[in-house]
């Protein structure tokens, strides 16, 4: 029952179409240059299968009955208009690999060559050979009257198939529902200027694209669909009427030029938008890997007993997916704690290449050496093997925590900024040098030492910090270590945001590099002997993290 009643609504709309198609016919009752027909039963033996081929014969039956032409031209006809359509659907999805969403470019090529071009072409042939064996046309008229048929049907593939396709698989027209205003304005806009078009005996044509392109740009297929169908509608009756630039051509002419305007208009929107769609896709895709890959360089820091750990990463540009700026926390066999913070010159995907290849470099070597000296200068040996011509800072340190709440810090520095010890008093102590990694495969680093006790703090930052405005307002070594006296006292979240607020002003300037600051904060003595024990959970504050 389902079955029938599409086969049945099927049949009616082709029907509908056809007659108002039929209307527009000059040189024969039974050839127009505008024919709907063709692109809805495209569409429907796409979206629902070849089983529905029988509502295209039916209407196309119908519809040609009552032309007043022989019943066997009629079925040649009716075989002609339903084989056009299953050989459309049949090189679409078997050849093509068809998406009806229509936001590939492949796609959209494959509608307008496989079916537009080629599958018309078996309407057209049969069709107009069933009317020369019955004497409708004249040898002599074969080859207008094939064109004529053929253009007419590929206008129905390019302009109605498209609509119904991207109608149906793009419900419920999310992009127009979240900017109603703006599509209002656009179908206004295309329905105002088409009208002055085809109004006109000059020549206007070129005055619609600039509607089409803002709307395939803000809304895709949708935008693109309706544009061309809104186009079609007014072009066509006015140039039936002999108005507008196509006027003074006989009817089937003038016709076919507007047919051939609107399927030329509605090709270039379909494709622009599929190219802003892949490339928004691919532009997505890239971003989840950029991700993923940022998140594996500023991983959350652990727990450790009796430790407050606070991060703040904030990359430099909205556009920017990845870049070179990496920390790292692991646990060593010995029971001290690794931590690396590093900045890998430039951006993008090279350097956080190498900032990855750093990283896990940095672990490996941590399993055999102990001396961050040492450990650097492996990883130098690394970034100048797999990544020659760059280059990267390093400060690595390893931290042995007491149960008196205190520490003691080994420190190796490869051309990073100096890590601070803040003191719980106040004083800051600037802690290591070295030459930076990738330069040169001999570097001279040396090991650094600062006991810590309760309530000092460390803080490690990139230089992204120092220099976020610069060359016009650069943080000096002593602003800085100004804003990190002041934040004695705070806890470890309070120091990362006491010195991000300072040296960030909110004077809609942007920062000129990434900025990473991480602090390290040991709690000052409680009465409870046993408060070095519980658990301080590290906080992370990954402001415009990708």
């Amino acid at each position: 029952m389902l079955y029938a009643a599409k086969i049945a609504a099927l049949a009616g709309v082709y029907y509908g179409a056809a007659k108002l198609g039929l209307e527009l016919a000059f040189e024969t009752s039974s050839v127009t240059a505008v024919w709907p027909p063709t692109g809805i039963a495209l569409a429907a033996l796409i979206l629902g299968g070849y089983r529905l081929w029988p509502g295209v014969a039916l209407g196309a039956f119908l519809a040609n009955s009552w032309t007043g032409i022989p019943i066997y031209a009629v079925l040649g006809i009716t075989a002609g208009n339903t084989l056009e359509a299953l050989a459309g659907a049949y090189l679409l999805q078997r050849v093509a690999g068809f998406r009806p969403s229509l936001e590939r470019v492949t796609d959209v090529l494959g509608l307008v060559g496989l079916a537009g071009l080629l599958s018309t072409m078996v309407s057209a042939t049969l069709g107009v050979s069933s009317l020369l064996a019955a004497g409708e046309i004249s040898s002599g008229a074969f080859g207008s009257v094939w064109r004529t048929w053929w253009l007419g049907d590929m206008g129905g593939d390019l302009v109605i198939a498209p609509a119904i396709l991207v109608a149906v698989t793009h419900w419920p027209f999310r992009r127009a529902r979240d900017r109603p205003l703006e599509a209002a304005a656009v179908g206004l806009l295309t329905g105002t200027v088409a009208t002055l078009v085809f109004t006109q005996p000059a020549n206007l044509t070129f005055l619609v694209y600039p509607i089409l392109i803002w709307a395939c740009l803000r809304f895709r297929q949708l935008g693109a669909v309706t544009v061309c169908l809104l186009l079609a509608g007014v072009a066509i009756p006015f140039t039936a009427g002999d108005h507008g630039p196509f006027s003074g051509n006989s009817p089937d002419d003038r016709l076919l030029l507007a047919q051939t305007y609107v399927g030329v208009a509605s090709i270039t929107a379909l494709v622009l938008a599929a190219v802003v769609t892949e490339r928004r896709r691919v532009e997505d895709t890239l971003r989840g890997i950029a991700n993923t890959l940022q998140e594996s360089l500023l991983p959350h820091p652990p727990d450790i007993p009796g430790v407050e750990v606070a991060v703040d990463f904030r990359p430099a540009g909205e556009r920017q997916l990845v870049g070179g700026d990496f920390y790292d926390w692991f646990p060593n066999d010995d029971g001290s704690w690794a931590v690396a913070i590093g900045d890998v010159a430039g951006k993008g995907a090279p350097a956080a290449a190498t900032a990855a290849l750093a990283r896990y470099t940095l672990r490996a070597a941590a399993m055999h050496e102990r001396r961050p000296s040492r450990i650097l200068d492996l990883l130098n040996e690394a970034v100048m093997r797999q990544s020659p011509g760059q280059i990267c800072t390093v400060a690595y340190a390893r931290i042995e925590f007491d149960k008196a709440g205190g520490g003691r810090m080994t420190l190796a520095v490869a051309g990073h900024p100096a890590p601070l010890v803040l003191r719980a008093a106040g004083a800051v102590e600037p802690v290591g040098r070295g030459i930076l990694l990738g330069a040169s495969e001999s570097v001279d680093l040396t090991d650094y030492h600062a006991d810590l006790r309760a309530g000092d703090a460390l803080v490690f930052y990139t230089d992204g910090l120092t220099d976020a405005y610069a060359p016009g307002h650069p943080v000096s070594p002593a602003e800085l270590n100004a804003t990190v006296r002041s934040s004695a006292g705070r806890s470890a979240q309070g120091i990362v945001d006491r010195i991000v607020g300072a040296v960030l002003h909110d004077d809609g300037a942007k920062p000129r590099d990434d900025i990473l600051v991480l602090a390290i904060r040991l709690p000052a003595r409680t009465r409870d002997p046993a408060a070095w024990l519980r658990r301080v959970p590290g906080r992370v504050a990954s402001r415009g993290l990708l």
